[in-house]
This record gives structure tokens, C-alpha cells and sequence, in this order.
């Protein structure tokens, strides 16, 4: 199933939020101390998803946290050509195409530019499946680029997370070739290690998309289409976009779409992995992490919690694949490992009387 939520890709979250009073104190701050601020949550839906799916599927979720909580949901600034969904206001949407590091960096700063705006500050980050890598990747980027002692957060809470990727080059394993770059390695990345653990390679299914109405069979590695010309150049195209030249609606060709898609040979492309193997960066929050046991990402979601505080640690399996379970046991287990998490980080379990 797709990712799961929405609201608009920059500023003004949805969300109601009383105005304060601002009438002048008539008695001493002792009489009236100021009444804390709700804790607040930021949110980052999968791909092929946006931020009222994702709101829906936490809706069983967060029915048994506290209900002052304000949730903000920020949608990713690309959209999803050929979506299963239907067309609409709330399309689906990526916070990057591929995780090439200049569309890593990007993310960041969109993530970076909505908390700076809305100035209110965030107690919890969570994510689902690219949103939860994305969460992870910036909370690994504030201890590796930063070197801070405190995050900006409080608790990381990640469904179903694929591989975070990092947004500079010298981080994490040189991915290039998972993602059919070939030939000479650009110096800038020769000495970071290439020898990408299997079980983070992309299955032969998922490498594969089919546009029916040009009945061509695109080889694609993490959504990075690609084909060889009649010289026998491999070239890329970062979106899922079928390569003809006129376009078509069923495509929703290059020209059609409200982002440049970015076509080379691969010099100036690089995917930065992160990994535990190779990268010595760990996420110092608690942090809790929930997966299927059917879920084809399981394995990349092991490999982020090598990435985290393995004393800060809360983890949940349920029975299903990549989504976000939302009733019986699996739903208690998985309230359960947050609310470990929130003990672990310190934020308040029930509303104040």
C-alpha cells in the first residue's frame, strides 16, 4: 500500500491553534505560571503519499494519546507521477524522487524551513517509510555535521523506514552503482566504500516498471528510470516518468509535471547510504521503531536502529507488510513501544487536568 497524510508543502499546518490571551496580568506570574505548551509532533508521509493519508492512518493511534497534541504534517515538494490514486487537490506526493544527495539536501531544508517558520518547536519526529528515513537522516546529519549534545527533538518514532541516505559525500557507502551508475568513481567520492551490504540492494520486482502505452519495460533502481540509446549511453531520468519525448497523460511526460526532471550521464550524480558498517553517527534520542514482519523494507529498518542509542531503543513487529497497523493486538503493541518512547524522552503520557 502506499505511504500514508497532508497538509500544504510549506508553512501553515493543519492544525487549530487557540489564539493567546494577551490580556495584561493583573496578578503577580506566581498566582499564574505560564500554562505549558501542548506537545507537538511533526510528521513525514511515505512516498506515493501525502499528509492526510497519513493523518488517517495515525487516527487509531493517536486516539489513545493524549488529545492536546497538536500533529502538523508537511507535504513533500514532489509530486508522484502515475499514482494509483485518484486525481485530486491532495495528490500524492515524494519529499524527494530519488535519494541523490543534492534531492537529500533539499528535503532537509524544506523540513528546516517549515520548523523555522512556524517558530514553535517540535517534541517528536515521525515518519513513515521515506518520511521515516528522511526523519532519520536529518537526526544522523545533527549529530554528524553539528556535533550537538541535544537534537531538536525529543523522541524519533519511524514506521516501516527504509535506508536514510545522507545529504553530503562524505558519508555513508558510495552507492552509485545500486543505482546504475557505472565507470570511473569521481574523485570527490573515491574514498568512501562501495560494498553496499546485499539485504540493502533493491529486489529485481521493485527495480521494475512498465509503461503500457509506449510497451516499453524501463529498468528503474529506486525510482531512477533509466535506458540506453541508440549509442548505446545509459541515461537517467530522476522521477518515474516514461522517457518519450511527446509525453502523454498516462505518462504525465517531463513537460507535464511542475518539477524539472534532471537527465545526465551520472557525473554529477551521487547516493550517499547510510549504514551502521560504515558510518559512525548515531541518533542519541529515543527513538522507536515499528515494522511488519512482512514488510520487504524490514531489513533496512534493522539496519537504522544499529544507527541509534541501543539503550534508548523501543521496537515493535506486527503482522502485516509496510504500513501502519491500526487495530488489535498489532495496534497495542505498537501504542505500547511509543509510550515506552515517551517515557524514555520524558514528554508527558496524559493531558493535564
Amino acid at each position: 500500500m502506499p505511504d500514508t497524510a497532508f497538509s500544504s508543502p510549506l508553512p501553515s499546518p493543519n492544525i487549530s491553534i487557540p489564539s493567546p490571551n494577551l490580556s495584561p496580568a493583573t496578578k503577580s506570574s506566581d498566582e499564574h505560571p505560564p500554562t505549558p505548551r501542548p506537545v507537538r509532533v511533526l510528521c513525514l508521509h511515505g512516498y506515493s503519499s501525502n499528509g492526510i493519508l497519513l493523518e488517517k492512518h495515525l487516527q487509531p493511534i493517536r486516539s489513545r494519546l493524549p488529545k492536546s497534541w497538536e500533529w502538523h504534517y508537511i507535504d513533500g515538494d514532489y509530486p508522484v507521477p502515475l499514482s494509483t490514486s485518484p486525481p485530486g487537490e491532495h495528490s500524492c506526493r515524494s519529499y524527494y524522487p530519488t535519494p541523490e544527495a543534492h534531492h537529500i539536501d533539499e528535503a532537509h531544508s524544506q523540513v528546516h524551513l517549515y520548523t523555522l517558520l512556524n517558530g514553535l518547536g517540535y517534541d517528536i519526529i515521525l515518519g513513515f517509510g521515506q518520511g521515516a528515513a528522511l526523519a532519520a537522516s536529518i537526526l544522523l546529519h545533527e549529530q554528524r555535521d553539528w556535533q550537538i549534545g541535544e537534537s531538536e527533538f525529543k523522541l524519533g518514532v519511524f514506521f516501516s523506514s527504509t535506508i536514510p541516505y545522507a545529504k553530503c559525500l562524505q558519508a555513508g557507502y558510495n552507492a552509485r552503482h545500486v543505482f546504475g551508475i557505472e565507470g570511473e568513481t569521481p574523485e570527490v567520492v573515491k574514498d568512501r566504500p562501495t560494498d553496499v551490504p546485499g539485504e540493502m540492494l533493491p529486489t529485481e520486482e521493485q527495480n521494475r516498471f512498465q509503461c503500457q502505452e509506449h510497451e516499453t519495460v524501463w529498468e528503474e533502481d529506486f525510482n531512477v528510470v533509466k535506458r540506453v540509446d541508440k549509442d548505446g549511453v545509459v541515461w537517467r531520468a530522476e522521477t518515474r516518468l516514461c522517457m518519450s519525448l511527446e509525453g502523454h497523460e498516462g505518462c504525465r511526460g517531463a513537460r507535464k509535471t511542475d518539477k524539472t526532471v534532471v537527465v545526465d550521464k551520472g557525473e554529477r550524480t551521487f547516493y550517499q547510504m547510510f549504514h551502521p558498517d560504515v558510518e559512525e553517527a548515531r541518533i542519541q534520542i529515543p527513538t522507536v521503531h515499528i515494522h511488519g514482519r512482512n514488510d520487504p523494507w524490514r531489513v533496512q529498518g534493522r539496519a537504522l536502529m544499529r544507527m541509534c542509542d541501543e539503550d534508548k531503543v523501543q521496537y515493535a513487529i506486527h503482522e502485516g507488510g509496510h504500513e501502519i497497523p491500526g487495530w488489535g493486538e498489532d495496534l497495542d503493541d505498537v501504542v505500547e513501544a511509543i509510550r515506552e518512547g515517551l517515557k524514555e524522552a520524558g514528554i508527558p503520557l496524559e493531558d493535564d487536568e
